[in-house]
């Protein structure tokens, strides 16, 4: 049992107390707060009763001026040691207290201005992230990589189990889809808030680091479980079969990230946190694509997370291949890679997510790889992709055959607008390639 638990009398899932003004409190942040608000109001509210040596249920009963007193004075104290945030985190918890009990809190003329400096903090570029991946070992190597693709918080990623991307992991695609649901917060309360539900990726660089990581573990330790966390703990105070399923500490992973940011020769690397690669993220997403156009507003809010309003959230849940694709369009590469090296990588990558064959694919890297700009290898790799519709057609002839003298074909059209898109592949038809403009290549098979 934790120590505010202890003290302030809490059931097991904290959801009512033996403490009739805590169990009026629980009900209001229950309403309005999220797991791990509710745990830090606690928290601060279990330290002013060693504090004060009251119980809860006393203190509310006090005089209005003792009340103010007791609260001033425990608020201050922190204030004095240089600690102004809890300061004034401590304040809004108490606040918050008495607000539930019906305490009029204008009566109490309490003093909250406690100035509360900005924590400096240093957002490393593209290239100083892979730095940072490069000179870590495998597992801090996928963490930090996962990070950075995905723009997942520190705590959604340390809630990420095996079974969530297991098949994905199984198979060579990329990119890896991740599913953050309110389900996460069943392995860690503040994994995420109350009601979320949205899709993001780990890009080919996160992948492959995952894939490695995954491989080297299961090589060490044997078969992993699907209930095993991605990115267990590294607690030597437990057994190596509780770590697996035991998430890692948040301030572990912010220490780990600020020590590859040390190592990688980031002079500001103190200042690096866990959630300065969520920003990293948001400046790739910002920087457009690698063709010049730009990602649509409402993409990059629903990809890092945050709240759309109406129903578009449940139209991008509804269309997460779409996505991907436009996700997959984004700059992830070191800076000094050329345009074209993007441009090549990005026509490749777009043949494998599309589900080209093998050799296919080949083809398509040595007609890339005869000509020095894309553009040029553009005709040859039109023709293979001709050649490959022409056999497709012959080798499909027989199965195809429709009974009234005639075979299927297949149709390639063009389509402008999200909506046009959705009622086309509702119909059957297959996203061939996202073009500038809103437009996009759909193929179908018609008798």
């Amino acid at each position: 049992m934790r120590f505010f638990e202890e003290l302030l009398k809490l059931d097991s899932d904290w959801r009512t107390s033996e403490y009739a003004s805590v169990a009026m409190w629980i009900r209001r942040l229950r309403r309005r707060g999220s797991v791990s608000t509710s745990m830090a109001y606690f928290k601060l509210l279990a330290w002013f009763v060693r504090f004060t040596g009251l119980s809860p249920d006393e203190f509310v009963k006090l005089p209005k001026d003792d009340v103010a007193s007791k609260v001033q004075s425990f608020c201050d104290r922190f204030s004095d040691e240089g600690k102004n945030s809890t300061a004034l985190n401590a304040m809004k918890a108490l606040k918050s207290f008495l607000k539930a009990n019906k305490v009029k809190l204008e009566e109490l003329e309490l003093d909250s201005s406690y100035r509360v400096m900005k924590r400096p903090e240093y957002v490393p570029n593209k290239e100083e992230v892979y730095r940072m991946a490069t000179v870590c070992g495998l597992k801090w190597r996928a963490i930090i990589l996962c990070l950075f693709q995905s723009g997942l918080r520190n705590s959604a990623l340390r809630a990420l189990t095996y079974e969530m991307v297991k098949d994905q992991l199984e198979s060579e695609g990329f990119p890896i889809r991740v599913h953050i649901t309110s389900e996460l917060r069943k392995v860690l309360p503040d994994a995420c808030k109350e009601g979320v539900d949205y899709w993001t990726f780990f890009g080919a660089e996160a992948s492959e680091a995952l894939r490695q990581y995954v491989n080297w573990r299961r090589e060490k330790r044997g078969k992993t479980e699907e209930d095993e966390l991605l990115f267990p703990s590294d607690s030597r105070s437990l057994s190596k079969e509780d770590r697996l399923k035991k998430p890692m500490e948040q301030w572990h992973l912010t220490r780990i990230v600020k020590k590859a940011a040390r190592r990688a020769g980031i002079k500001k690397w103190h200042t690096v946190r866990a959630h300065s690669l969520r920003k990293t993220f948001r400046s790739v997403l910002d920087s457009g694509y690698v063709d010049g156009g730009q990602m649509a507003e409402d993409d990059k809010e629903y990809l890092m997370g945050h709240k759309l309003p109406g129903a578009k959230a449940p139209y991008h849940n509804a269309n997460v291949d779409v996505l991907a694709q436009r996700y997959m369009k984004l700059n992830w590469a070191h800076v000094h890679t050329s345009i074209e090296q993007l441009r090549k990588k990005q026509v490749v990558d777009m043949a494998k997510l599309l589900g080209f064959s093998d050799e296919k694919i080949k083809k398509v890297e040595e007609a890339l790889a005869k000509y020095e700009k894309v553009d040029e290898a553009l005709e040859e790799i039109k023709k293979l992709s001709l050649e490959s519709y022409k056999e497709n057609d012959e080798r499909n002839s027989v199965k195809n055959y429709n009974g009234k003298g005639n075979y299927s074909k297949s149709e390639i059209t063009i389509v402008q607008g999200e909506q046009k898109l959705i009622r086309y592949m509702s119909e059957g038809w297959d996203l061939v390639k996202e073009l500038s403009n809103d437009r996009f290549i759909l193929k179908n098979g018609y008798n």
